[in-house]
């Protein structure tokens, strides 16, 4: 049955017929919960063996246990890459992929960098910490590019092939006590499109796709979710979806803002005043800072 990602579930001339040595396989980094979680699900749900990432192994445990119960991923192979993300050199992640992509059974055609790490409690940048500022740039910018830099090779070798890297809203307008996190995001973009720019250059076959998501019921955002706050598993069905291919296109596009009315929105957004713009973010920042510190217990809104 066709799916969005039937492009990329070849078997690269493999000769065996079961599932799990047939399938190529997909690498999906921040996989112990929240969207990357459901990329592991979803993936492995379409017929792709999956690499699992994430730096706690009893979690990533739960997770392949989790992928092997469901039916519709009945057969699947699932690899664990157990490596921290916010330390540089990262000699565990480069070790670690290395021996998975010099694997010849490893037919790689997806990457899906999906980790990354903020800080919950909206502190005024001049309180954070080094280490706390240094994590965040190291897990949401320096860690997708090598773990790209690592698989590329895999994605150029079993093309067709996809990269997919999340970035978020917030680089567009980005708001207050978010500033690391933000400058990140901002990085992921102009890194994907620079790549996306030198796969046509080189006429390689390998898609490479920057998503943004918004507000999602994830790990870095708790609560009811809504219209515009929708659960990761719809967020991912949805990012999966907007992968499909066209008749005039059989490439994805390089940016997608894959949740309909988040996107609305942004085009909204696009339309107003930045000073317009600005203001909303500053509000929406506020009103999630206020809400954190009460929810800690702590009378008034502190750094």
């Amino acid at each position: 049955m066709s799916h969005p990602l039937q492009r990329y579930l070849h078997a690269n001339g493999s000769t065996t017929s079961s599932r799990s040595s047939g399938a190529p396989y997909a690498l999906v980094t921040g996989s112990t919960g929240g969207m990357g979680e459901e990329w592991a699900y979803q993936l492995a749900g379409l017929g792709f063996n999956v690499i699992i990432q994430g730096r706690n192994r009893s979690k990533l445990e739960v997770v392949k246990k989790e992928i092997l119960s469901r039916p519709a991923s009945k057969g699947v192979d699932v690899k664990l890459l157990v490596t921290e993300a916010t330390i540089w050199p990262n000699e565990p992640l480069t070790q670690g992929l290395t021996a998975l992509m010099n694997d010849s059974s490893v037919r790689l055609t997806i990457v899906v960098n999906n980790l990354g790490i903020n800080s919950v409690s909206y502190p005024r940048f001049e309180t954070e910490t080094r280490e706390d500022v240094a994590s965040i740039i190291i897990a949401n910018s320096m860690f997708p590019a090598e773990v790209t830099r690592l698989t590329l090779g895999k994605l150029k070798q079993h093309q067709p092939s996809l990269l997919v890297t999340i970035t978020s809203m917030a680089w567009t307008n980005p708001p207050p006590y978010l500033s690391p996190y933000c400058g990140t995001k901002g990085f992921d973009v102009s890194f994907s499109r620079s790549l996306y720019n030198e796969m046509w250059a080189e006429k390689q076959k390998v898609d490479v796709v920057c998503m943004a998501p918004g507000q999602v019921v994830s790990g870095m955002h708790e609560g009811e979710p809504g219209i515009m706050v929708p659960t990761s598993e719809a967020w991912v069905r949805a990012a999966i979806t907007s992968l499909r291919s066209t008749w005039w296109t059989p490439r994805p596009a390089p940016f997608i803002y894959p949740w309909g009315p988040q996107r609305w929105s942004q085009a909204i957004a696009d339309w107003l005043p930045s000073s317009f713009s600005s203001w909303i973010a500053i509000q929406m920042a506020l009103s999630l800072r206020e809400k954190y510190w009460k929810k800690m217990g702590i009378d008034g809104v502190q750094s």
